[in-house]
């Protein structure tokens, strides 16, 4: 899956939208992106770094064109940050940098350098005022404690706001790396570490998923969610792609910009029983059938 664009909407409705072969035309990206705005939607742009393809820079600066303020948050990395991506940022206002580790740690699922730029970019907006979230995603080289409890405390002295835990999801490419999914069990006895961690500068917040898994939350595929790849399908969630980044099985909703979106969302509801939120994560639950990873029981 090659770097792009990823939109996750919230009010009533998420979308994503990740970049691959065959994606739309920019000018088809900016009729989908005015169909979701006429929705008044709010927009997260991610599926990698989104200010790295020239294109989808430039997708992101037409939506802070024709959106509301704070109705959009970049998810992105560090990676060749420039005066050009800060004065965009300035006009986005929320931000998402992905960190799994402090920067004089290794880590052989990142390029180097990585975390150095993350944290680079998080000082900037820090002193930029820009609200940013550093992220991090569980798997096995950083859900151990003594690495979450030393970057919660750098995350603190380096006064960034908000840290945001995210489950690694075995899908799309990460489904050659099935082996790094964290069970059930294991995630808990985190979440109960990090919640015994709270009281510092950062805020600790946890990923849909997680909160899920504790019983705080439910799927809310179709109901306040959908994604959208860049050659216009729609799926029910964004994450739930397979290896070739196309939907799962019974994800696939429609596409755009060619189909009408509320028709999209009312077959959804009323044909493929995305009508209710479900205390159980679609994706996982899929994954689970297929054998694809065991999902341990509370």
């Amino acid at each position: 899956m090659s770097l792009g664009l990823l939109f996750l909407l919230y009010v009533g409705k998420k979308v994503s939208v990740k970049n691959r072969k065959g994606n739309l035309t920019f000018d088809e990206k900016i009729k989908v992106l005015e169909i979701l705005v006429s929705h008044n939607f709010e927009i997260d742009f991610s599926g990698g770094d989104p200010l790295l393809n020239p294109e989808d820079f430039s997708i992101v600066e037409r939506a802070t064109e024709i959106m509301p303020k704070n109705s959009i948050d970049i998810s992105m990395t560090g990676v060749n940050f420039n005066k050009k991506k800060l004065d965009l940022l300035k006009k986005v206002r929320k931000v998402e940098i992905s960190m799994d580790n402090i920067p004089v740690k290794p880590n052989i699922f990142r390029p180097d350098g990585f975390s150095t730029s993350a944290i680079n970019l998080l000082r900037i907006l820090v002193r930029e005022d820009i609200l940013c979230t550093a992220v991090t995603t569980l798997y096995p080289l950083s859900a151990n404690k003594k690495n979450l409890e030393e970057l919660y405390r750098f995350l603190c002295d380096n006064k960034i706001p908000i840290w945001n835990i995210l489950r690694f999801y075995p899908v799309g490419r990460g489904l050659k790396l099935s082996d790094l999914h964290i069970n059930d069990k294991e995630i808990l006895d985190l979440l109960n570490f990090l919640d015994s961690l709270r009281g510092g500068y950062t805020k600790i917040v946890f990923q849909h998923s997680l909160k899920m898994l504790r019983g705080e939350y439910q799927c809310d595929a179709v109901v306040e969610s959908v994604g959208i790849l860049p050659n216009g399908i729609v799926t029910a969630c964004g994450w739930g792609l397979d290896g070739n980044s196309n939907p799962l099985p019974g994800f696939y909703l429609g596409r755009l910009p060619e189909d009408n979106l509320d028709f999209i969302f009312e077959k959804a509801k009323k044909n493929m029983g995305y009508n209710k939120k479900q205390s159980y994560c679609r994706i996982l639950n899929y994954l689970k059938n297929q054998g694809v990873v065991w999902i341990s029981k509370k």
